[in-house]
């Protein structure tokens, strides 16, 4: 699942990620192992020299088992990091907003849950799997970002997790096939592997972009042909990020479909959508997290969730999700 973040929101975010009290992240600190300082990023599919200092700022790992975290490692870090890395009071607030978001019958897709410095890369979240069969993923939230300006302002961490959430949704072993290689792919191939042919992400691909895919895969990385491609089509996206790709797209189009009404006018962007309240599983999806942030009531406590910093801007192709 979510980058600049000064250039525009996130969440990377690449978040989409994401994002899950009844978990026992409540429980008080002295409570939790203290795990041993280890140098070593665990991901084996970091670069070498993609390090705390240079890569994604990892801060702490915790092991997720349904709603309850317990953290398995701590990264060595100094300074600034090393404070962010002790307030674990922190790293709890945002794991209750994560499981907030998270369905129950979509805790059983994490696994880890990933603490963060973005600022040096400008990610704001991110989901990735962790098994090649896409049934188990971690979400890592920039812990640095979650607090700018207080804690979830604006919405930002909210729009962020829910974004990442949705990424899960729609590219977990239900939606795509991992078993299938790029070169015997017959749909569209996400990265993960072969979209099913009922998926979300196969209809919203079918339907929206298959028209344009070649001309966007003309674009590669050049940064003025993705402006160039976003401003000829901007009618199709709910933000300018979505435009990264299909992926990122339908992280942004379900965010949109989860804390706005539903669209009234005609534009690819709002038929995109609006093609989500024909599927009454993404329906109860909205109303879950809706309900549990209070979107759109009247209660103090609801949730006001705005559209991204980052939304303004085109994600990197290669980018975590």
């Amino acid at each position: 699942m979510l980058l600049n973040k000064k250039l525009r929101l996130l969440f990377v975010v690449l978040l989409s990620f994401m994002t899950l009290s009844t978990f026992n992240a409540c429980e008080k600190d002295d409570e939790n192992i203290e795990p041993k300082k280890e140098e070593t990023p665990k991901k084996e599919e970091k670069p070498k020299g993609e390090n705390n200092e240079e890569g994604e700022g990892d801060i702490s790992e915790y092991s997720v088992n349904g709603r309850k975290i317990t953290k398995t490692k701590d990264y060595t870090v100094t300074g600034d990091l090393l404070k962010l890395q002790k307030d674990t009071k922190q790293h709890t607030e945002v794991w209750e907003l994560v499981s907030k978001v998270v369905p129950d019958n979509f805790t059983k897709f994490f696994n880890e849950y990933v603490v963060f410095a973005g600022e040096k890369n400008g990610t704001a979240g991110y989901v990735s799997q962790t098994t090649s069969d896409l049934t188990q993923w971690v979400i890592g939230i920039a812990i640095d970002f979650a607090y700018e300006g207080g804690f979830n302002k604006d919405g930002e961490l909210a729009y962020t997790i829910i974004h990442e959430f949705g990424h899960v949704v729609t590219l977990n072993n239900t939606q795509v096939d991992s078993k299938i290689a790029e070169k015997d792919s017959k749909t569209f191939f996400t990265g993960e592997g072969a979209v099913r042919k009922n998926s979300y992400i196969n209809t919203i691909f079918q339907k929206f972009w298959k028209d344009v895919y070649k001309e966007f895969q003309a674009v590669g990385d050049d940064e003025t042909k993705s402006e160039a491609f976003y401003e000829k089509y901007k009618d199709r996206f709910v933000t300018k990020y979505a435009s990264t790709n299909p992926g990122e797209d339908i992280a942004e189009i379900f965010t949109h479909f989860v804390i706005k009404d539903k669209p009234t006018g005609n534009t690819i962007a709002n038929k995109k959508v609006k093609l989500f309240y024909e599927y009454p599983d993404l329906i109860k999806l909205r109303n879950h997290i809706r309900k549990s942030l209070k979107i759109g009531t009247k209660s103090k406590s609801a949730m006001n969730v705005k559209v991204w910093k980052r939304g303004a801007t085109i994600g990197k192709k290669g980018q975590k999700r």
